[in-house]
């Protein structure tokens, strides 16, 4: 075969290849561009149109090379959008080249990853304490008691860190800061720290999706049947999605057992516990039903969200609580108070320093531990964001 021809053959077979593989990358931009609107969407808001078809459907889109389309499956109960997102190269009656990207999203809560979160400095000066379920500090983090032990991690200053040799972290260490001090980091250590948003609870929408709503202070009990109690008031079922119990401008009082996905928000003006209103208070033991009353599981996990305070108050015996203990505004309203010689266990997250008052209130034990239970059963209403756990292009 003459040379010539045979380098025209070869010109055009590359040529071919060339158009084909550009024609396979656009149709793969455009599914990626798919995919990439949703991020976008859910990044927007913490809160709304996750799980809405309304929110989430998408019209075949059209691009001067080519369309895009894409189909979706929602599962809230697992926190999860499956999207399967197609770019096609020329026109619907004459696709010349076709890309799918098959993409999973997951919705995970802040407020469930963690075992103590904290929205400035902080101080541990209490010897031999020991701190289950990792932390997260916005600020630095001065650990000044002996003894001092973090079991499992991670551990997340958003600052520096300091503190003896003799306290102990039990896994990985993330600070922002230029010191870590001379702490004892068993896992690695990282000089930079990964994003978490502090929540900032959002009203109107618990205003819309709420299932019980009531604008004066009131006492809730959470029955064994699933259904929870307003004192002097009507009893009401939780539905299967969860229920939403939502205080506007008020306080409420909660103890019981949680048989269901449950949230309570109490709303108010910014304040602190000193406020009239945006309050929370457990005034007697509040655990879930069944053999795991202190874990949640796939039927029942609770939540309390406070615009201002979050108090454990009980007299007299010993007092347990479960799930997840926010309070929206500073870093040191939430409290404790009981009686001398008795015992207080929370089983989930807290979100602030606990003042102990009087200072011999359930001095016999005092034993918060994270239940990581949480992160794979969150009770409804949280604020989420999305993360991209798994993507194929095909």
């Amino acid at each position: 075969m003459p040379v010539g021809i045979a380098f025209y053959r070869y010109t055009v077979v590359t040529m071919r290849s060339a158009i084909a593989e550009q024609r396979q990358k656009t149709a793969a931009g455009m599914a990626n561009d798919v995919v990439t609107d949703y991020m976008r969407q859910f990044s927007q808001d913490a809160y709304n149109g996750h799980y809405d078809i309304d929110k989430l459907d998408r019209p075949e889109t059209f691009y001067s090379n080519g369309f895009s389309t894409v189909a979706f499956e929602t599962d809230q109960i697992n926190r999860s959008v499956y999207l399967r997102a197609e770019g096609s190269y020329g026109t619907p009656n004459n696709p010349l080249a076709r890309k799918v990207i098959e993409a999973l999203i997951q919705f995970q809560s802040d407020l469930t990853q963690y075992g103590t979160m904290i929205n400035g400095a902080f101080t541990i000066s209490a010897d031999n304490a020991s701190y289950d379920g990792g932390l997260w500090i916005n600020g630095n983090l001065s650990v000044t008691g002996d003894n001092v032990r973090f079991n499992g991690g991670p551990l997340v200053v958003n600052g520096n860190l300091s503190g003896a040799a003799s306290v102990v972290l039990d896994g990985d260490l993330y600070y922002s800061g230029t010191s870590a001090g001379s702490v004892s980091v068993l896992g690695n250590k990282y000089n930079f720290v990964p994003t978490v948003s502090w929540p900032a609870l959002d009203f109107n929408y618990y205003d819309a999706h709420y299932t019980y709503k009531t604008t004066t202070d009131r006492t809730i009990v959470f029955n064994s049947t699933g259904t929870f109690t307003i004192v002097n008031g009507p009893t009401f079922s939780i539905p299967s999605q969860g229920a939403i119990i939502y205080g506007e401008n008020c306080n409420l009082t909660i103890k019981g057992v949680v048989s269901g996905r449950v949230t309570v928000i109490a709303g108010g003006a910014v304040g602190t516990c000193s406020s009239s209103n945006g309050k929370i208070t457990v005034s007697d033991n509040l655990f879930y039903v069944g053999s795991s009353s202190i874990s949640a599981d796939a039927n029942q996990s609770f939540a309390a969200l406070a615009r201002n305070c979050v108090t454990f108050s009980k007299t007299g015996a010993n007092l347990v609580a479960v799930g997840i203990y926010f309070v929206e505004q500073g870093t040191s309203n939430m409290s404790l108070s009981g009686s001398s010689g008795r015992s207080f266990w929370l089983y989930g997250v807290r979100t602030q320093g606990i003042n102990i008052s009087p200072s011999s209130s359930f001095n016999s034990l005092r034993s918060i531990n994270y239940d990581n239970n949480l992160r794979a059963y969150p009770p409804p209403g949280l604020p989420e964001k999305a993360l991209l756990v798994n993507w194929s292009l095909h």
